[in-house]
């Protein structure tokens, strides 16, 4: 198993039941709502953009949107994984590079970071963005 690595005198020690009892708190949280998020999305990329990346019509996202309707657990982490990927985007580039980046064919994932989060979520496309960040300023 792998072992974790000893904080610093310097870093806060912060316990598991803290961070897991903040996290319970989050839920409920008006920034994390699957509401929120959803209206987050779809004023970043449009629904017409957003409801296909979450694999859901425009219509259903719209209800999401307006919160006439709750997405199921599935809808919920959908949301949360395009939600990181968008921030992650926001974070490294202009919204023309990040859109030009995203359809562009990359080395490193072996594809476009389009076509991979859409068959692999945005775990690896998120490595990528931090790869190209760390290349850009390391």
């Amino acid at each position: 198993m792998e072992q974790l690595q000893e904080t610093s005198a310097d870093e806060p020690v912060l316990s598991a039941t803290t961070v897991f009892a903040s996290l319970a708190e989050l839920r409920d949280a008006p920034g994390y709502s699957p509401k929120a998020i959803a209206e987050r999305l779809t004023n970043s990329l449009g629904s017409d953009a957003a409801a296909p990346l979450l694999g859901v019509s425009v219509e259903v996202l719209d209800r999401w949107t307006s919160g006439q309707e709750a997405p199921d657990a599935d809808g919920r982490l959908q949301l949360a994984d395009l939600d990181a990927l968008i921030g992650h985007l926001h974070s490294a580039f202009t919204p023309a590079q990040a859109m030009d980046w995203m359809c562009s064919p990359n080395v490193q994932l072996g594809s476009r970071p389009i076509d991979v989060y859409r068959i692999r979520g945005s775990a690896p496309v998120i490595g990528a963005i931090r790869a190209h960040v760390q290349e850009a300023f390391g």
